[in-house]
């Protein structure tokens, strides 16, 4: 059976994508330290994407590198290779 949640987005959600944003930028008053030297700029949508993830403590599948700087910050990051999501339908 197949489901579907539906999230409302709020100022907590809103609070997520700002403090990813700055701590990707490593601008982020929260961090004094960075996992990573420079800054990552994130696409907006992986941006809605990983404060979605963090607000709802899931881990994120993905097949590419955009939210590695985020794994075991915001939530854990589980890459797999892209002929592997089969696995996940």
């Amino acid at each position: 059976m197949d489901a579907t949640i539906t999230v409302e987005i709020n100022h907590h959600y809103i609070n997520g994508y700002v403090e990813i944003d700055t701590y990707s930028q490593r601008r982020n008053p929260l961090f004094g330290e960075y996992n990573f030297p420079t800054p990552r700029n994130m696409g907006k949508n992986d941006l809605w994407i990983a404060s979605l993830a963090g607000l709802l403590d899931l881990r994120l599948v993905t097949t590419d590198e955009d939210f590695d700087h985020l794994n075991n910050v915001f939530f854990e990051v589980r890459k797999i290779e892209p002929n592997q999501l089969a696995d996940f339908f």
